[in-house]
């Protein structure tokens, strides 16, 4: 019984110790496992934190320039300029560039003579053109529509006997009467006299040149009423050489019956550019424009006049008192409806051609603002921007304007 006892506790016995040691060897086992496990984490996490670095954190350079890499070269994009207009897309209203101003079309500055003097009749008298010719040296050429005033007739008879003296005079002008005995007085004195050309209506002109270095350019013929308290009229005193030289061209044209190219700009010449350069001069006003006229006869100059009215130019004008029947009266309603003021001068005779635009260029000559006077006859004026010069027109048709009456609108339904 006791044997069979024991027999069991040692088999007993046996088999624990030998669950034991199975357990110790499954403990070991499982450690030695973990361990390797964690160690091969740690190791492949290490790897991988490594790696990170190694592609975010820069390598030294050395302090060399690191090569940038190769891209594909774009065009240059254009920087915008005054002068780039971009094309707008269809349906789409382009941005004004900031910052860029278009640049504005360059108004060009007037043109005409500087360096010329005035003279204003019946102030100076005749004396201005009897001390023009008596202290001439060597020539005296004269183009002139009347010559009547026996004191001017005197100094170039005189002249006639030691200088080249050459007279141009109008054979038939407007009214009647001949030049004839004064034509032939100056030829017996030994002047050279010709009538005007034929090839104009009439010659209108009215120059004087002075030993071939200066010409005077006026408004006002030779004859008393002109030249002794009668007229308003103007002359210019021009040492120029290319206005000087342009006159002396015209003149040996219409002494030799020839044709004349007119090169200076400054020189305003019927019937080559007078109706040109007087449409320029009045279209050309942007703020006043003064006239002092004997006529205002011709539809495309009126009308110039009443544009610049319309567009707000102050337009003054003075025209001689009629007599009777205004030969102007037409011409006066078509500018006074468009705004342009108009007076009649009584105390003298409105036979000045002159106009004054924006106080910085003006006119000054023989045409007349009528059809006749700028298309068919032979006719010669200035342009000019002499600032003196100016200013004595611009104050002496404030004198006439102050003297003057408002003209009558005789009601011709024009």
């Amino acid at each position: 019984m006791f044997r069979r006892i024991r027999t069991r506790k040692t088999v007993l016995l046996s088999l624990l110790a030998t669950v034991l040691c199975i357990a110790l060897s499954a403990f070991t086992f499982g450690s030695i496992s973990t361990a390797r496990t964690s160690n091969t984490v740690s190791a492949a996490a290490q790897s991988g934190v490594d790696a990170y670095r190694r592609r975010h954190t820069p390598t030294p350079s050395r302090r060399q320039t690191p090569t940038p890499t190769p891209i594909r070269p774009q065009p240059p994009t254009p920087t915008p300029t005054t002068s780039f207009t971009p094309t707008p897309t269809s349906g789409i209203t382009p941005t004004p560039t900031s910052g860029i101003t278009p640049t504005a079309t360059a108004t060009q500055p007037p043109t005409g003579a500087a360096g010329v003097t005035v003279f204003v009749e019946p102030t100076a008298g005749e004396q201005v053109f009897l001390d023009a010719i008596n202290n001439a040296h060597t020539s005296v050429w004269l183009e002139m529509y009347l010559l009547t005033d026996t004191n001017v007739i005197q100094a170039l008879e005189n002249a006639a006997g030691h200088l080249d003296v050459r007279v141009m005079l109008e054979p038939h002008p407007y009214g009647g009467g001949s030049p004839a005995n004064t034509e032939a007085a100056l030829k017996a004195a030994g002047a050279q006299v010709e009538d005007t050309s034929p090839s104009f209506t009439l010659t209108h002109e009215k120059s004087l040149i002075i030993d071939g270095t200066t010409a005077y350019i006026t408004t006002s013929n030779f004859t008393y009423s002109a030249l002794n308290g009668k007229n308003r009229e103007y002359g210019i005193i021009d040492t120029n050489t290319q206005d000087v030289q342009g006159t002396i061209a015209i003149f040996n044209a219409d002494w030799n019956r020839t044709s004349v190219q007119v090169t200076d700009s400054n020189l305003v010449v019927s019937p080559i550019n007078s109706r040109t350069d007087f449409l320029s001069f009045i279209n050309g006003a942007q703020k006043t424009l003064i006239i002092e006229a004997e006529e205002m006869q011709d539809t495309q100059v009126e009308q110039a006049i009443a544009s610049a009215a319309q567009r707000g130019v102050n337009v003054q004008v003075i025209l001689p008192t009629p007599s009777s029947s205004d030969p102007n009266a037409a011409g006066i309603a078509t500018i006074k409806a468009a705004g342009a003021q108009v007076k009649e001068d009584s105390q003298l005779y409105m036979h000045a051609k002159m106009m004054v635009a924006d106080g910085t260029q003006a006119y000054v000559g023989s045409e007349n603002i009528s059809t006749y006077s700028l298309d068919k006859n032979r006719e010669l004026g200035l342009l000019l921007t002499d600032s003196a010069v100016i200013s004595t027109l611009q104050q002496t048709f404030q004198q006439d304007w102050n003297v003057s009456q408002s003209a009558i609108d005789w009601g011709w339904g024009f």
